[in-house]
């Protein structure tokens, strides 16, 4: 048998070498991003202080409602009064420290005086001025009264003043007795001591004797 021949292979078309430069003109490179810049770190937030409370001005007082007076007119004046025709000024007489009163304070015991005998009975008495002890008085200055008579009691002791000594300390020591010799009763004999200076000083005290 004969052989078959190969077939031939059909050339290949050139492609004309314009038209691959022309091709390749045609593709350009394409641009190249830049890579964006990295972003900053958000800066780290500090907390603002906080701010102080303005200071509250203090609530003013509501003003008082002010009120209205009624208008009343004038009275007329009245006519002027006389003046008091000045008194005589009653003047008094004054001791040591200006003071005019006398300070009595008295005490009593019977000592030997007792019901059925005539002794006599004990008087103590203080006189003073403004605190002061009142020292120059003698007997004729002291004045002693009884009152209230207990029953069967013949006289008083009024005045009867049967022994006065001055100690020089404002205390003045008294020894007194029922008049006429009468005889003491048992009981409680009340008696008023009024007391006098030279300067006309007063004073006025109250004593209790009780006899048993």
């Amino acid at each position: 048998m004969a052989k078959k021949s190969a077939p031939k292979k059909a050339p290949s078309k050139k492609m004309p070498v314009a038209s691959k430069k022309s091709a390749l003109v045609k593709k350009k490179p394409l641009p190249v991003k830049k890579a964006a810049p990295a972003k900053k770190k958000a800066e780290e937030v500090k907390p603002k202080a906080a701010a102080k409370p303005a200071p509250v001005a203090p609530a003013k007082k509501a003003e008082p409602v002010p009120v209205l007076k009624p208008v009343f007119e004038a009275p007329a004046p009245k006519p002027a009064s006389p003046a008091p025709v000045p008194t005589a000024k009653l003047v008094m007489k004054t001791g040591a420290g200006g003071v005019t009163a006398l300070t009595i304070a008295a005490q009593a015991s019977a000592g030997a005086a007792a019901n059925g005998n005539s002794h006599p009975a004990n008087i103590l008495v203080l006189v003073s001025s403004s605190g002061w002890p009142v020292t120059e008085l003698t007997k004729d200055h002291f004045t002693l009264m009884e009152y209230f008579e207990v029953p069967g009691q013949q006289a008083p002791f009024s005045n009867n003043i049967t022994s006065f000594r001055n100690v020089g300390t404002g205390a003045y020591l008294l020894q007194v007795k029922p008049i006429n010799g009468a005889p003491w009763r048992s009981g409680h004999h009340l008696a008023q001591i009024l007391v006098s200076s030279a300067d006309d000083r007063q004073g006025q005290g109250a004593v209790k004797l009780i006899i048993r």
